[in-house]
């Protein structure tokens, strides 16, 4: 259970004269930096040859920071260096000009994401130095899972741990901003260590003090003000932005591997009806902006409060052009005619497999699937963008169930995604993959991007998981794309010769699978009976790869 406050920013004390600078850290080279994914720990790619990472608003974690502070009456400045696109010293440099004075006045905070975990943490400690007399502060959801690895390397004054919005105007108004709770000095902070690191009740115990907000229409509408949106249009126009928004938080299915269970906790929390419409509306008035992603973790998981959501923004006139993410199999006909009238045309879903002992691994049973298949044909009627999200990788994985789910992907015939299974820290897969001998007990951070395997299941090996993601990649792509081409030989003509990098490699794909399945690499027993997931060896921290 979190600890969570009822009314946030409700009863705060005004801090006239504090600086709040928010930034935004130096991108990962050579990989996209999605950071607002995963429940904000952010996943990551390489990036293709000849790709250019494009343009990403900000989390939606600093415009209610930045929103609550201002409320407050602090002054508020937000430093995207993804957007300046700065490294090194050149980032260093822009920072410091912009903080401007290095008193006790300006706090600034620095968000971690999981992928480039370590050099947020690195980054923060060069502003701190470069900066003394400012009171520097980490946030992100990552720090829930993470911060007793790292809690004695990080010159920071503060780590907010916790929905940041939920107390950041108490912890500026404060004395002694650790007394507000949420607020941690890592001076004081006493981290588990070695055997403690790997034992869940001691971790689950700390867990709990996570401070979340208690009623998301007490936050005040995010600081979309404080952004250049030219700039974030890049050569366009303001209109064609996308921006996040958030009707709920929490997802009560609480699938084994999600970070969103873990990171917002099971409990539905929905934001109130009119403030969303309301958001949205003052979006479309003052920018223009219709294109939205909304940022629930399960979109319509209420399918109630998604309905009435629908038919308030019909009612307003709200242009909208919007994505969710939601378990598509939940929601009935009634409520996707009402939501794709309303602008919600693009629904990404999770199908994660098609092999029943994979689905009962991760929390799930396979009959979802059959009703999803009805949901997909339906969706198909009324024009949905639709998009299945598939993830490789539960211990129960084999290259034969890799296929199985390949195979439904293309019988739903809607673009596919595929990663791998991420072992985020503290769910309960990264515990039973501890416990299982499937994940070695050393933290990487780079590598938990959801591209990158870092544990195996019984019969295939990590290395095995990246070829049956790029795999199940290049089975599903070819086909969908090709049956979607124009009629005549133009057209064809030109898909084969731009996919020919493609078909060679899942020709080079198939090749390994097919050795693979007549020389496999070593296996690992499956338990026989259930297993404690408490207890362990100490932990080593390793620096990102690449």
């Amino acid at each position: 259970m979190k600890a969570v406050l009822p009314k946030s920013g409700s009863e705060s004390s005004a801090v006239p004269g504090k600086h709040l600078v928010l930034i935004n850290p130096p991108a990962l080279k050579g990989r996209t930096n999605e950071r607002t994914l995963s429940g904000g720990i952010g996943v990551s790619r390489r990036l293709k040859p000849l790709e250019k990472e494009g343009t990403q608003l900000l989390p939606i974690d600093f415009l209610y920071l930045a929103a609550v502070a201002e409320r407050a009456g602090a002054k508020v400045t937000l430093i995207d260096l993804l957007l300046d696109r700065r490294q090194g010293a050149a980032a260093e440099r822009h920072c410091t000009h912009r903080v401007g004075r290095s008193d006790g006045s300006t706090w600034i905070g620095v968000r971690l994401s999981m992928p480039s975990l370590l050099q947020d943490l690195s980054f923060a400690d060069r502003i701190k130095a470069l900066l003394p007399g400012c009171t520097v502060f980490l946030f992100g959801s990552v720090i829930m899972n993470t911060f007793d690895h790292w809690a004695r390397q990080t010159s920071a004054d503060f780590v907010l741990f916790g929905e940041p919005e939920a107390f950041i105007d108490k912890a500026l108004a404060a004395e002694d901003p650790a007394s507000v709770p949420g607020v941690i000095d890592p001076r004081r902070y006493q981290p588990l260590v070695g055997d403690e690191l790997y034992d869940r009740r001691k971790n689950e115990e700390r867990q709990a003090c996570w401070v979340q907000v208690g009623e998301l229409h007490d936050l005040p509408r995010p600081a979309w003000h404080l952004l250049d949106m030219q700039r974030y249009a890049g050569s366009g126009s303001i209109e064609e932005v996308g921006v996040f928004v958030q009707a709920s938080r929490g997802c009560p299915i609480g699938c084994t591997m999600c970070p969103y269970m873990l990171l917002e906790g099971k409990p539905w929390r929905k934001n109130d009806i009119e403030r969303v419409v309301g958001e949205l509306a003052w979006l479309n008035q003052t920018f223009g902006i219709h294109r939205v992603r909304f940022r629930d973790p399960n979109f319509g998981f209420n399918r109630k409060y998604a309905r009435a959501l629908a038919e308030a923004l019909i009612a307003r006139g709200v242009k909208l052009s919007a994505t969710v993410e939601t378990s598509l199999e939940i929601l009935d006909e009634e409520t996707l005619r009402l939501m794709h009238k309303a602008g919600i045309t693009t629904i990404t879903t999770g199908v994660e497999t098609n092999d029943e002992a994979c689905m009962e691994s991760i929390g799930q049973r396979i009959k979802v699937n059959a009703k999803l298949r009805e949901r997909v044909n339906f969706c198909h009627s009324i024009s949905f963008d639709l998009y299945g999200t598939y993830c490789l990788g539960a211990p129960e994985e084999t290259w034969e169930t890799v296929e199985k789910t390949w195979r439904f992907a293309n019988e739903l015939d809607i673009e596919s995604g595929f990663t791998v299974m991420t072992p985020f820290p503290s769910t309960p897969l990264y515990w039973r993959a501890l416990e299982e001998g499937l994940l070695e007990k050393v933290m990487r951070f780079s590598d938990w991007n959801s591209y990158t395997s870092t544990m195996r299941t019984y019969a295939l090996t990590a290395t095995d998981l990246d070829m049956a993601r790029w795999w199940a990649r290049m089975e599903t792509i070819l086909p969908h794309r090709r049956k979607r081409l124009q009629p005549g030989l133009g057209p064809l003509a030109r898909f084969l010769i731009r996919h020919l990098p493609h078909f060679a490699w899942r020709q080079l794909c198939r090749a390994y699978v097919w050795f693979r399945k007549r020389v496999p690499g070593p296996v690992v027993a499956a338990p026989s009976v259930a297993v404690s997931t408490d207890g362990g060896a100490s932990l080593r921290v390793v620096s990102p790869r690449g």
